[in-house]
């Protein structure tokens, strides 16, 4: 089986699964201990208060007697005094000069003193707890009047939806329906007073925000309290699904209408801005929601006007302070206007945020329009230096490239409007601050994308560019491809670099697409450079061909005549020698001048094949210190007496100062005599001028030396074989054609070059380039 580092790649699979599971379950574990811990902070919350839990017991009794409930109601004088006041405010017939406990209780029946008491109690437990921290984003007073909406705005809907429900019970079960809420409040004030922040800035679903920073929301949280209160099974279910979709509830739940009603009442409370209810969510309306239960769109706008009085009636009930219908109106109109201004106040910053982005998203259109083929690098970045100045309406912009990663740096700069950028090149190659502020200017650059004052790395800006602009006013904005940074924008300008910080998305999108342009104008240049190097290479390739295989036919032809050398020397000796011989002892005149003139072409057959050997096996070079003076004077004075018969002037033209030569003199000399001979001889009359002359290549530390003359010149066939051997362009008499072939084996055997240049009818220059003594005395340094 194929394997992994060891591991079967099956087991590396299995591993790799079983890795992923762990994660997941020790997610799952580390997010069950978080609940586990958050309820056990729900359990340390006090408990229901006594009364309250007494009257919870004694009513679900059926032989109960009023009087019980009289008598526990009246050790709690000041709930003894509410229940009186809900009587005489409920239209049963009773004043408050004539009210008591006892007629309260029997008007009022027990389930609907039993809510009430309920209702009071956990107000009062959960209002202000003396353990908890009091937070500033949670309003406890407008969640109250949240509440007491919900609970009056159910009371009256519960008859629409379901007339067998009890009011009273669908009141306490509005009034309780987000307990949690104040359950996680009065445990965690800090968490739930972030979970509020975060719900009020992104204007969301506030139980979407407890399930992500808690593990559960406050319908869990308050149905985990009313199972600890022991409470009514139907304030449970309304607790815990109020949120559910009204036809989405199950079976299985067993008080719907009423929790369908306090769902419908909180849509109402939320949409007419009631109280305060921490959630913003409202993905339907009260009409759609009433239509689902078969309650009509009258009676959602009756029960909506009625709605403000019903609250102040029962506020007092509460212990809450009056409410006056009219303020309540008052207050809902005065927050939706601020919501409304909060919202306005949001989409102007969108639209000023979209206009912004449109902005640098016609700066990157403009861009792509502006560029243009085979842009070098400093187009391109005055490109960007234009358009950068019309968009920030700054006095002074500029833009730089150091895309060679050296400290070669090249760009634009615009200083006036109606001038067009001027482009310039900084090398810091040989700058000794250069090192010093190359590092701190790198990592000030890749420290992360920001608008960043310039600082003192960019001295050289200053000093060598743009002397006119203020460093203490200038900021800039790196350029990067990827993860190099390739240069910077900069700009003078009054604002600091705080007031970029909302468009900085903007400004980066702007410069990855600027350094995109800079990068991609680099390349062109680079493969510009590379096809003109490439254009050299293959010429350069083609000469050095040309110059391998002219090397290699003289080799070829130098082993040949060696060879044949060797083997026709001995026999040639005998028959030098032999006639030789009998040509001296022979009388016969006639004889004796055939023997002699054996012996003599005998002897033209040794001389030929002395240079064939010369030219396969030249001597090696003995270098010594020659002047270009005495080189031209020993090459001419050689062929002194052939100018004289011919009528050619020599001339010489050459700087004294020249450096000396390091050479073997006699084979140069040589070499530079068949030259002048070859010169001479392109003379077809007599008469002609021959120039020498010698300058310095200090770019290549060579000496060059030029044999011009103005003769009958080559065409192209016969300059590609004059430097062949056995090669000359005379027919009658010609000699064996090794003389320049000779001399060149002697120049590059001495570390020189020859070049020929010819035109028929025009003359023909020879060039002759050959080490100075410098250059030869490295050389040798370099070999001993």
């Amino acid at each position: 089986m194929v394997s992994l580092a060891g591991i079967p790649i099956r087991g590396a699979y299995t591993q790799l699964k079983t890795s992923r599971m762990n994660t997941q379950q020790q997610t799952k574990y580390s997010q069950s201990k978080k609940i586990e811990l958050i309820v056990q902070q729900l359990n340390s919350l006090p408990t229901l208060p006594a009364v309250a839990a007494r009257l919870l017991q004694i009513t679900v009794r059926s032989d109960t007697q009023a009087n019980e409930v009289v008598s526990l109601i009246e050790s709690d004088p000041s709930l003894a005094s509410r229940i009186i006041t809900l009587a005489t405010r409920a239209n049963m017939g009773i004043s408050r000069s004539t009210a008591s406990l006892s007629k309260a209780v029997v008007l009022l029946g027990f389930d609907a003193v039993r809510n009430a008491v309920l209702s009071i109690k956990v107000f009062e437990a959960l209002n202000r707890p003396e353990y908890s921290v009091d937070t500033e984003e949670f309003d406890r007073v407008g969640f109250w009047k949240h509440s007491l909406a919900v609970a009056c705005a159910s009371r009256m809907l519960i008859s629409h939806i379901d007339s067998g429900i009890d009011p009273e019970e669908a009141f306490v079960c509005g009034l309780l329906h987000d307990i949690g809420k104040l359950a996680i409040d009065s445990c965690l004030p800090r968490s739930f007073a972030r979970i509020v922040q975060i719900t009020e800035s992104s204007m969301g679903n506030i139980a979407d925000v407890e399930r992500k920073i808690l593990g559960l929301d406050h319908t869990v949280a308050g149905r985990r309290l009313a199972l600890k209160w022991n409470l009514p099974e139907a304030i449970t279910e309304s607790i815990w699904l109020h949120h559910q979709w009204v036809q989405g509830l199950p079976d299985a739940v067993q008080h719907q209408s009423v929790v369908q009603t306090v769902h419908l009442a909180d849509v109402l409370a939320r949409r007419m801005r009631l109280g305060y209810s921490g959630n913003h969510y409202l993905p339907e309306s009260a009409e759609t929601v009433a239509e689902a239960l078969g309650c009509s769109a009258t009676v959602i706008e009756q029960i909506a006007r009625q709605l403000p009085e019903a609250i102040s009636q029962r506020a007092s009930l509460l212990g809450l302070d009056d409410i006056d219908p009219d303020a309540l109106y008052h207050d809902a109109l005065s927050d939706a206007n601020s919501e409304l201004g909060r919202l306005n106040e949001q989409l102007r910053l969108k639209n000023q945020k979209l206009t912004q982005r449109s902005r640098y998203l016609d700066l990157l259109c403009d861009l792509d329009q502006s560029l243009q083929d085979e842009q070098s690098v400093v187009d391109v970045c005055g490109v960007i230096c234009k358009l950068w100045f019309e968009l920030t309406g700054c006095s002074r912009c500029g833009v730089y490239a150091c895309t060679n990663g050296d400290l070669v740096i090249e760009g634009a700069v615009k200083v006036d409007e109606n001038e067009a950028p001027s482009v310039f090149l900084v090398d810091r190659t040989d700058d000794p601050q250069a090192d010093d502020a190359a590092e701190p200017l790198m990592e000030n650059l890749t420290a992360g994308f920001a608008v960043l004052p310039v600082g003192s790395s960019h001295y050289w800006f200053f000093e060598q560019v743009a002397p006119m602009f203020e460093t203490d006013a200038t900021v800039m904005i790196p350029l990067r491809s990827g993860r190099d940074t390739i240069g910077a924008l900069l700009w003078q300008t009054n604002q600091p670099t705080d007031f970029y910080r909302r468009q900085i998305r903007e400004m980066q999108t702007f410069a990855a697409g600027a350094a995109l342009a800079v990068r991609q104008a680099h390349k062109q240049e680079q493969q510009s450079r590379f096809c003109e190097q490439l254009a050299q290479s293959n010429a350069h390739l083609q000469k050095s061909q040309q110059e391998l295989l002219q090397k290699r036919s003289l080799a070829a032809v130098g082993e040949m005549a060696c060879g044949a050398a060797h083997e026709i020397n001995n026999p040639l000796a005998v028959v030098v020698g032999r006639a030789q011989l009998l040509a001296s002892k022979e009388q016969d005149s006639q004889r004796k001048d055939t023997l002699e003139t054996i012996a003599d072409n005998g002897q033209e057959i040794a001389d030929i094949i002395r240079d064939l050997l010369e030219f396969a096996q030249p001597a090696e070079p003995v270098p010594a210190v020659v002047t270009v003076a005495e080189l031209f004077s020993e090459a001419a004075g050689s062929l002194s007496e052939l100018t004289r018969d011919r009528g050619i002037e020599i001339q010489t033209q050459f700087d004294d100062d020249l450096p000396e030569l390091v050479i073997d003199r006699s084979q140069i000399s040589l070499a530079l005599t068949e030259v002048i001979t070859n010169a001479i001889e392109s003379y077809d009359e007599p008469g002609g001028t021959i120039t020498m002359r010698a300058g310095y290549n200090e770019l290549e530390d060579v000496v060059n030396l030029e044999v011009i003359d103005q003769g009958c010149g080559m065409d192209e066939q016969t300059l590609q074989k004059a430097v062949g051997p056995f090669f000359s362009a005379r027919q009658a008499g010609r000699k064996r054609g090794l003389g320049l072939s000779r001399g060149i084996r002697y120049i590059e055997s001495n570390g020189g070059k020859l070049h020929l240049d010819s035109q028929l009818g025009r003359g023909t220059c020879v060039r002759i380039a050959l080490p100075t003594a410098h250059v030869s005395a490295a050389q040798e340094r370099a070999v001993s």
